[in-house]
């Protein structure tokens, strides 16, 4: 591995040739592309590497949510670096077969930020869920214009609806309205604030299985 700096190729990421350009701790680095092994992967490796697999198929879909709400950025890794290496070890179950989510133990935000307290969800109508929560504005860490962020998982479908700028902590309730593909599926439900003025987030609070009727 070499570093560089404003060479003939410039600042580039990615696969050039027979090198890698990437950015290690800050510095531009090139590299080799590493030889491919013949050797099949031990149990142990294999097993690491459904995890990863896992882990990675569940959370790039919200990549661009996660590197906005989770934690804050720590030398060369982003937040969803961290987002990933938290997810990794803390919310997969091996089932005897394959891993799985654990959706209780998943985050889809990280901070300092005080989180939702007394949420209620309830089925007011079709394609709806209700949201409701009590006003602790003023209470540390919990300001008034926090926004809240409200985030579905349809396993059946492996898709996710995302809810953001819909109500405020003041607001102490949100109608959730869901498009038509994910009518009479159960769904996963997480649910923080953020602050883009403070660039802050809440832990998320996972909020159990609903099925949206």
């Amino acid at each position: 591995m070499a570093t560089y700096q404003q060479g003939v190729l410039g600042d580039f990421s990615g696969k050039v040739g027979t090198v890698i350009g990437s950015r290690w701790r800050g510095k531009a680095v090139l590299r080799s592309l590493p030889n491919k092994s013949q050797k099949p992967p031990t149990p142990a490796q294999q097993l690491q590497r459904n995890r990863f697999k896992c882990i990675h198929s569940f959370l790039t879909p919200i990549k661009d949510l996660l590197n906005e709400t989770f934690g804050a950025p720590v030398k060369s890794k982003s937040r969803y670096n961290l987002a990933f290496s938290y997810h990794l070890k803390e919310a997969t179950i091996f089932n005897g077969v394959d891993f799985e989510i654990q959706y209780n133990k998943v985050l889809l935000s990280m901070g300092p930020l005080r989180g939702l307290e007394s949420p209620l969800v309830t089925h007011p109508e079709t394609g709806h869920l209700h949201l409701q929560w009590a006003d602790n504005s003023n209470q540390g860490m919990a300001y008034h214009d926090d926004e809240l962020l409200v985030v579905a998982y349809a396993p059946a479908l492996k898709l996710f609806s995302c809810f953001t700028h819909m109500a405020r902590r003041t607001d102490g309730e949100c109608l959730l309205d869901f498009e038509p593909v994910f009518h009479g599926l159960e769904v996963e439900l997480w649910a923080g604030f953020t602050n883009s003025n403070k660039q802050l987030s809440a832990t998320s609070m996972y909020l159990g299985n609903y099925t949206v009727q």
